[in-house]
């Protein structure tokens, strides 16, 4: 049912994320951040075994009037789905968040964001689904007639 409305009876699955974590690490002048998540899908009525698709975004963000963006990407990952469980876990580390050292007690107001973004995942398979334009050939050169 594809485009059905969505409904408890035509709920293929549900995603929760249950856990997360950081570390982070001063290198230098920059701070890499390490950021995990620990969740669960379970199977609606509709479901049933294969690969599900996941699309989790990370952000950090400093806090304030107004917020500001510092660093967001979006990541995408299967989770296999066996017959037979209701539910499977998944976990998903993100170790490439790395933003300069902020300046005195400013780091107090930096958040880390952790969230399912399936808008951003379905522009990004449109993007991906257009056909490229072809590139423009140039004219050929015309031949220059030689003199004897």
């Amino acid at each position: 049912m594809p485009n059905a409305d969505p409904s408890p009876l035509n709920l293929r699955y549900q995603a929760t994320i249950g856990q997360t974590a950081r570390e982070c690490r001063v290198s230098g002048r920059m701070v890499t951040i390490k950021v995990g998540v620990q969740g669960r899908i379970i199977l609606g009525p509709q479901g049933g075994p294969g690969q599900v698709h996941v699309p989790i975004r990370y952000a950090l963000v400093r806090d304030g009037v107004p917020p500001k963006t510092l660093w967001t990407r979006l990541y995408r990952f299967e989770v296999e789905f066996p017959a037979g469980p209701p539910n499977v876990p998944f976990t998903y580390i993100a170790e490439d968040m790395m933003v300069p050292i902020p300046p005195g007690g400013e780091i107090d107001n930096y958040t880390i964001y952790v969230g399912f973004d399936p808008v951003a995942a379905a522009e990004e398979d449109k993007l991906k689904e257009k056909p490229q334009p072809k590139p423009r050939q140039k004219p050929k050169p015309k031949p220059v007639a030689q003199r004897s």
